[in-house]
């Protein structure tokens, strides 16, 4: 008989965890990593956002909760946790708003910003502030839509550049637009835009002509396109945006946005022109966030819908995967890809069904990393974890 429980089982927090990186020659290597799932907001999942280590040294986490409540933004509600010990423990959910908290950005000195719904608001969102390290969100300011007056989409993470303070002085959105009576075989307008005020208006609106591309599938030539993604600058001051990839020609029979990757494209000349995009990750892998090591080294972290690899499915793993750049972007490791978290799924019924989704990384400042992302049958998953 047990008449005392440890106080300790009932305190969750980091658990042992294994991430495998590739040793460039179809093996892995097994590296020590921690796990924890995120609490849940009541009786609801939390699916994250958003990850901000801030200058006090706190990290927020701002998440969306499907408790139904609303009959708008998808019945989901804004959810914020604040961790004071580097993502062990976290303080108790406070309902913030409606909808996905997409690009979640640090203004430094106490002031944060996040998009509240994104794709999912039905009549455009607002940019909601907070001035106290995300405690309170009281200012909201519409967000601007694009010159075309139509609604600029976004999720990854914004460029920011930052003054000796460490307060933001310029932030880059990476987004798209959308093609009128919009279907998967037109193409997304991949756009980007600047902000000297924190995003209260922008400028210098364009839709790359290098973020435009064509695929072509059984006779037929389809224009392809970029749109949501991350920018991050190099330390050799270039800027290089990660963005979610139209899918190619034989995946759009399917009408499902898992068949989605990820290009890579790099700007000399601080954003006025761009390379042609690299299709890094042709199909199954998205949601791209980009930070930069204390190292200068790069890291891009992806969540993994389908394993596909080589034009087939390589496997049934589901999940989020990361990748490295030693070069300011120019290349990355795909034969040594991190595998951060990994299980396997499949539905006979719908083999491509999302399960996972949804991601966001910070630096910890000491060459380690936290990453959340979306994992369906359990809510949401924090993994830290060093390249």
């Amino acid at each position: 008989m047990i008449d005392k429980v440890d106080d300790n089982l009932e305190t969750f927090s980091w658990t042992e965890h294994r991430v495998l990186v590739g040793e460039g020659k179809g093996g892995y290597l097994s590296l020590p990593a921690e796990y924890q799932f995120l609490p849940r907001f009541g009786e609801a999942k939390v699916v994250p956002f958003g990850l901000a280590k801030m200058d006090n040294g706190e990290i927020l986490l701002l998440g969306a909760a499907k408790t139904d409540r609303t009959t708008f933004q998808n019945g989901e509600e804004t959810v914020a946790a604040i961790s004071g010990d580097g993502g062990a423990t976290w303080s108790d959910y406070q309902a913030i708003g409606y909808g996905r908290p997409v690009m979640l950005t640090d203004l430094g000195g106490g002031t944060l910003s996040y998009n509240d719904g994104g794709l999912m608001a039905e009549s455009g969102s607002s940019l909601c502030f907070s001035h106290d390290y995300g405690r309170t969100w009281s200012e909201r300011v519409p967000l601007a839509k694009a010159p075309d007056g139509k609604d600029f989409c976004s999720e990854g993470n914004p460029l920011v550049d930052r003054d000796a303070q460490g307060h933001a002085t310029r932030i880059g959105w990476t987004g798209q637009t959308f093609p009128d009576n919009f279907s998967f075989d037109k193409a997304i307008c991949g756009c980007v835009r600047w902000s000297n005020d924190g995003g209260r208006t922008w400028e210098n609106h364009s839709w790359p002509d290098a973020w435009k591309w064509q695929d072509m599938y059984e006779g037929v030539t389809y224009d392809r396109g970029c749109g949501e993604g991350a920018m991050v600058r190099a330390a050799n001051g270039w800027i290089i945006a990660a963005i979610r990839t139209d899918m190619l020609g034989k995946y759009i029979k399917y009408h499902y946005d898992n068949f989605e990757g990820t290009g890579i494209s790099i700007s000399k000349d601080d954003g006025a022109t761009w390379s042609p995009v690299e299709h890094l990750l042709e199909a199954g892998r998205m949601h791209a966030n980009l930070l930069r090591l204390p190292n200068d080294d790069l890291v891009m972290t992806v969540i993994r819908r389908l394993d596909i690899r080589g034009g087939k499915l390589a496997s049934y793993r589901r999940g989020c995967d990361a990748f490295v750049s030693h070069d300011h972007g120019q290349t990355w490791n795909l034969d040594r890809m991190y595998i951060l978290d990994d299980w396997s799924y499949n539905n006979p019924a719908q083999w491509y069904e999302c399960v996972s989704g949804h991601l966001y990384s910070t630096s910890l400042g000491d060459g380690s990393v936290l990453t959340a992302y979306g994992h369906y049958p359990n809510g949401g998953v924090l993994i830290k974890w060093r390249p």
